[in-house]
């Protein structure tokens, strides 16, 4: 009886030993540009509203907290291999949006509308760090140095 839990034993442990050598291929589907538009922005344009409006009941502080998930694990998917850029400043801003979208997280959790601005902050300095070198080509953030200037009656919106 007690070889066959020893076998028993060793089995599982060699089964276990085999599996755990095993990983799942990750595979990117969607290109950065892609997850910018289905998921960044959408996200982080929830996170800066609450400066305009802030979230007033349960379900609203849900729906935020829902966008700093999305931000934080789109940030994760960012540095995944065959997506990210480089293995330096890409993954040290990915990691910085992750940062920042976890603090845009626990002050919902905590419904602390200060600390939510705040993170609003630390995303809005993630971003424009990231698109100069990244998406503007090192262009500052802003309209395009040759952009046709506001007409007079649109300067003030």
């Amino acid at each position: 009886m007690k070889s066959i839990f020893t076998v028993l034993t060793l089995g599982a442990l060699v089964t276990g030993v085999g599996l755990a050598g095993q990983s799942p291929t990750i595979k990117p589907v969607a290109t950065v540009g892609q997850l910018h538009d289905a998921m960044i922005n959408p996200s982080s344009d929830a996170i800066f509203e609450v400066g305009r409006a802030a979230p007033t009941n349960d379900a609203e502080w849900t729906d935020v907290r829902n966008a700093a998930v999305i931000l934080a694990e789109a940030s994760n998917l960012l540095m995944l291999q065959g997506r990210a850029v480089d293995n330096g400043l890409w993954m040290e801003m990915s990691r910085e949006m992750l940062d920042a979208a976890v603090v845009a997280l626990k002050a919902t959790e905590s419904q602390d509308l200060e600390q939510l601005m705040e993170a609003g902050g630390l995303i809005v300095t993630v971003c424009e760090a990231c698109h100069e070198p990244y998406r503007d080509g090192g262009r500052k953030m802003g309209p395009p140095p040759d952009a046709a200037p506001l007409p007079s009656s649109a300067a003030g919106r």
